[in-house]
Order: structure tokens, then sequence, then C-alpha cells
């Protein structure tokens, strides 16, 4: 028979409070992100204020004439909205003398053009939209293909590269054969396979390859606006003075914020109700999550730093094993909230920008026993790879028998997989024949 029984134990039980969360998220925003928050956060609550940070100063020239221009207009610098794609080929064909008719369907045939310069639109629909012959849809895709950048307006990468074969007029001969012939002969090249395919030497089919490569497979995507610009504002900086390491947080990512002095004299003396006296607490519990973010940064930023002080002084190739584990036991805080800490933050150093999360690296064992970077390690096979005979390259085997001559115990694989994270191809791919 089951019975029921009152029972008392003791348990403990970690409770994560709402200033907590609040604290969490405000270490794992970056310092932009942070200034967006506290924006929205002081626009709700008229107790708490945000310094403005004065990060531009402007010192107007002797020459300006003050009678004209008797203050500075910050408008008057701004620059206008840069052109589109589809505006830049419009322009162009607007300059042309050509049939209105044409000129319609080129110009509508320009706005289904993508930011890398291909048509991709169903031609059938086009046809059916304007209302086309198919031989007047063929003409307006004539005309948008003769405009620049040579390329535009082409339906697949192999007809991209055929125009802009075509109106090169130092275009070495057979690359035009061999793209015809379909790209699935490039990739791998073996040019004495090719050779013998077209009846033409390995140093010509050598060089009509170097050509093809020297093509662009995304001719317009440098040209027009179709993304806004991404900046980086450093969170911090650091720099070696006299012998030691000096960070300090910068200003514009960590904003200071403070209670209005005014409202808050006024609820103490006042006592005007509950939803103030609330207001009051949680603006303070975000200055104070904000000030907890500020120690937490500058604790693991510089811990970080000191155990990559070679950095500073030697570069980018001094940089040594490191993991958030050998961080968080050096502040004496959880790996996860190192994790958050360095999370989407950059530091502007002698070598210029770095994000944080760089200097986290993983260690490879050399043959006095000691642990060397793995961008080290990429950065020598680099140069290895850059130095070698174009005619006898390098295998893997050889990049790691050489590696391991210079002391780094690495093995052929892992020499494929860091060639490969690099972008560099393999051997064969990278051999040039004579």
């Amino acid at each position: 028979m089951l019975g029921v029984q009152l029972v008392q134990e003791q348990r403990f039980r970690l409770s994560i409070t709402p200033e907590m969360k609040q604290s969490f998220h405000l270490l794992t925003l970056s310092g932009q992100e942070l200034i967006r928050y506290l924006q929205d956060v002081a626009a709700d609550n008229p107790l708490l204020e945000l310094e403005e940070q004065s990060v531009y100063s402007f010192k107007p020239s002797r020459r300006n004439n003050q009678q004209v221009y008797p203050s500075y207009d910050p408008l008057l610098q701004a620059k206008g909205t840069a052109p589109t794609l589809e505006q830049i080929l419009a322009s162009q064909i607007r300059t042309m003398k050509i049939p209105h008719r044409l000129e319609k369907v080129a110009v509508y045939l320009a706005g289904c053009v993508n930011a890398d310069g291909y048509l991709k639109v169903e031609l059938s629909e086009v046809q059916v939209e304007l209302g086309l012959s198919m031989s007047e849809l063929n003409a307006g895709i004539d005309l948008l293909q003769s405009l620049d950048p040579p390329g535009v307006g082409a339906r697949n990468l192999q007809e991209c590269l055929l125009l802009q074969i075509q109106r090169d007029p130092a275009a070495i001969p057979y690359a035009e054969r061999i793209v015809r012939a379909g790209l699935e002969v490039l990739v791998p090249f073996h040019p004495g396979r090719t050779a013998g395919k077209y009846g033409i030497t390995s140093r010509e089919a050598q060089a009509a390859y170097e050509y093809i490569t020297r093509l662009d497979p995304k001719p317009c995507r440098s040209i027009g606006c179709n993304e806004r610009a991404h900046y980086i504002v450093p969170d911090a900086t650091v720099d070696m003075v006299h012998g030691e390491m000096v960070l300090k947080l910068l200003a514009t990512g960590n904003p200071r914020v403070t209670v209005n002095e005014a409202c808050n004299n006024w609820i103490q003396e006042s006592s005007p109700g509950e939803i103030w006296v609330t207001r009051a607490a949680e603006a303070r519990a975000v200055i104070r999550g904000v000030q907890q973010r500020r120690r937490t940064l500058l604790r693991v930023m510089t811990a970080i730093m000191e155990e990559q002080k070679r950095f500073l002084s030697e570069g980018p190739a001094a940089l040594v094993p490191l993991n958030l584990a050998a961080i968080a036991e050096k502040v004496q805080m959880h790996e996860s909230t190192v994790s958050r800490a360095v999370n989407g933050k950059y530091i502007y150093t002698p070598y210029g920008v770095y994000e944080v999360k760089a200097f986290f690296d993983s260690g490879i064992t050399t043959v006095s026993g000691e642990q060397t970077s793995a961008s080290a390690v990429k950065r020598r096979l680099k140069e290895i790879i850059r130095t070698e005979q174009l005619n006898k390259p390098y295998s893997d085997s050889q990049l790691s028998a050489l590696l391991e001559g210079e002391g780094i115990i690495i093995s052929r694989r892992t020499v494929a997989k860091y060639r490969e994270e690099l972008r560099i191809l393999s051997s064969l791919e990278r051999k040039r024949w004579a």
C-alpha cells in the first residue's frame, strides 16, 4: 500500500536573476551593438543617460570663405548614393543610337542581371511580358552582352568566359577552343593530355590555361552598390611601450552611462510612486552591468595578450597555442564567460586590427617537445609553396618532410587539410609545364 509522507531535505540550486541575465547579454554584445542597446534602453527609461562619444573632430580650413561658409555643415561632406549596376548598364544603353523598342528590351534585361553580372531570368517569361519575337529578344541579349564590363549578360560561366575572350584583342590562341569544349577539361588540368586532345604543344596548352584562369568569373561583383560597407570598430588597443604591454579599452566601444541626477533627486524627495522606483532600480542595474562588462573585458583581454606577448614584439608568426580553458583558469572565470567576452570583439595591435578569437589557436608539437601554433605552420607552409619550382611543385608528402626537417611534426593529411584551408591547389594543379 502506497503512503504519503512529508520529507524535508536540503538542496543547493543556482538561480539566475534577471540582472545576471542582463550582464550575460551585455557581455556578448560588440561595441556597436552595446551602443545601440543602450540607446534603446535610454529612450525607454528617462533616468538613464548615455554619454555621447565624439569620435571625429573637424577643423575648418583657413582658406574657407567665412562669409560664404560661416559654419561647418557636415551634410556638405556627405556622398551621394552610388549608382546601381542596373543604372550603370542602362546609362550605357541610352547613349547608343538604337531603335526605341530595342532600347526598351535591353534596359529591361539590364534590370534582370544579378550582382555578379549574370542574366538569371527565364527568357520565355521576358518574351511574354514584353510581347517580343525570339529575334527581338536575342537582339536585346546581344546588345546587353556588348556592354562593359566584358562578360556581363552571360547566362552561365562558360558563356561569360567566352564573351571575355572574344572581346579581348590579346586573347591567347586556343583559349576559346578549350572553353567551348567544356570547363570540365580545366579541373583538374593536365597540359599533356589537353595538348594531345587539341593537337597543340604542352606550352601552348599551359599558356591558354593560365590565360583562362586570369578571366573574371564574376565580372560585375565590384560594380554598383549592392551591399552596405561593413566597418569594424575595435573594442581595445594594445601596444608595447618601453618593453611593457599597455592595453586600453576604447571609449567608442565602451560608452559611459549614468543616472540622471535631477530625476533621481526628484524620486528620492517626492516619492512619486512604485513605477519610478522600479525605473531607478533598472537604470542602476544597467550601469552595474556595463561596468561589470568593462572589467571583464579588461581582465580577459589582458590575460590573452600576456599569453601572446611575443606577438606584440615579433608579429603574427610568433603566435603560441592558446585555448579558452587556459584563459579561464588564469582569470578565475568559467570558459563560457570567456567565450562570451571574446565573441565579436576586436583589438587594435601594432600589426593591424585582429578579432580577439584569432589569438586562440591549436598547437602542433615540434621535435624539441614545444608547441607551435597552427597559424604559424600555415604561414610557413604558404612560404614554402611560394618558393617552390613551378615545374616541380612539392607534394603533400614532401611538404610534410620539409616541415619535419624544420622541427615541425605534421602528417601528410594535416598538410593537405591546411593547404585546402589556405585555398592552395594540389601539386598536380600547381604544376606549370615547359
